[in-house]
Order: C-alpha cells, then sequence, then structure tokens
C-alpha cells in the first residue's frame, strides 16, 4: 500500500501539499480532481520522491521510503505524464523503446500485447510502421500509455493522459483502466467521465485533500 503521511511541500515561498496524507490500497482506482495549479502533479511526484517533501514521509507498506530503497519504491510504479517525448523512429520502435534501456534488457517486446493494448485503446495495430512524429497527439499519447503498460507495473500514476484526447479515445482509455483490475490506478484528471466508470475521487484544493465518500 502507498501512504503519504502529513507530506508538505513549498516553492519559492508558497505553499503546494499542506500536510497531505493519502492511503492507496492495491486494487483501488482513484482520480486526483482540482484546480488547475493546485498541486496535483507534484503530489504524483511526491509519492515517488522526485519531488522531496519539507515535511512528512511516504510509505511502502507501512514503511517510510528511504534513500537506499528509492530505486526499489519508483521501480514499483509505472508514471505517464500528459505530453509524449518527441521521438525520431516508427511507431514500432517507440513501443519498443523501454526494452533498450538496462533496466528492461531482461524482457523483450510483445508482439502480441503490443497490438492487444493498441487495439483496447483504439489504435489500428498497422498504425506501428508509421512514423511516429508524423502521429497526432492523441495517436502519441495512446502508445505512450501502450509503452509503459508493456512493463506491467502494478501501480500505474497518470498525469492528466487523456487531454488530448477525442470522446472516442478518452472513453476506450478510461475502460481499459477501469477494467484493469490487476493494479492500483491514481489519475490526475480534469475530465469527469472517469467517476462515470468508477473511479473514487480525491480533491486537491489550496493545498489540502479531501476524500469524496
Amino acid at each position: 500500500m502507498l501512504e503519504l503521511r502529513d507530506v508538505t511541500v513549498r516553492r519559492g515561498g508558497r505553499t503546494i501539499l499542506d500536510r497531505v496524507s493519502l492511503a492507496v490500497a492495491p486494487g483501488e482506482h482513484l482520480v486526483l480532481t482540482g484546480p488547475s495549479g493546485s498541486g496535483k502533479s507534484t503530489l504524483l511526484k511526491a509519492a515517488l520522491l522526485f519531488e522531496p517533501a519539507d515535511e512528512g514521509e511516504v510509505l511502502w507498506d507501512g514503511r517510510a521510503v528511504t534513500a537506499g530503497g528509492l530505486a526499489a519504491h519508483r521501480a514499483r510504479f509505472l508514471y505517464i505524464g500528459q505530453k509524449p517525448l518527441p521521438f525520431d523512429g516508427s511507431a514500432a520502435q517507440y513501443l519498443d523503446l523501454p526494452f533498450t534501456f538496462a533496466a528492461n534488457r531482461s524482457r523483450h517486446a510483445d508482439r502480441a500485447m503490443q497490438d492487444r493494448l493498441m487495439e483496447a485503446m483504439g489504435l489500428d495495430p498497422a498504425l506501428r510502421e508509421s512514423p511516429y512524429g508524423r502521429l497526432s497527439g492523441g495517436e502519441q499519447q495512446r502508445l505512450t500509455i501502450i509503452q509503459g503498460l508493456q512493463l506491467e507495473r502494478s501501480f500505474c500514476l497518470l498525469d492528466e493522459v487523456t487531454s488530448s484526447l477525442d470522446q472516442e479515445s478518452l472513453e476506450a482509455v478510461v475502460r481499459y483502466f477501469a477494467g484493469d483490475t490487476a493494479r492500483t490506478v491514481l489519475a490526475v484528471t480534469h475530465n469527469r467521465q472517469w467517476l462515470d466508470f468508477g473511479f473514487t475521487e480525491v480533491v486537491l484544493e489550496a493545498g489540502k485533500l479531501r476524500r469524496l465518500p
């Protein structure tokens, strides 16, 4: 279980997170909502300790995450940001990119898995032959989601991953995560349609967090 306990983050004289506490149990599907600039992305980064807390602590299964356990902690999570990175190559090469990194070289791309995920996200598997740079922003975003899902990490931290998608594509992505009971999901979003698929809402406003029933 992931837990943020009384986490405070201050930057530039401003308190972004103010004694925020949140526990996310295995298998939960949560959406984090709130006004722009309220600290939602900061909360995700604080969970991974990319954003150091001024006060409080981050725990996994009841134990505080320390510097020595940081790599193992981050390896539990799939973090996907709201903007795909530039890439010079084909869509297929983009999907295979994680397996070129040292941490994943013992693994190999699974074409059948990629095809299943592409179809679930509303993409034609034939798209893999297209130059990545010529794809639409929505296509690039869905490929980025698929790229990460291949690593089969059990906890997804999603930062506005549907912001560039049309209605049909958005529903395909949200439906996929809603039906993925093997993963825990914490998704930052401004789109309330996630709630229609059974996600529980957590609101961050003025640095304070409240979980809705």
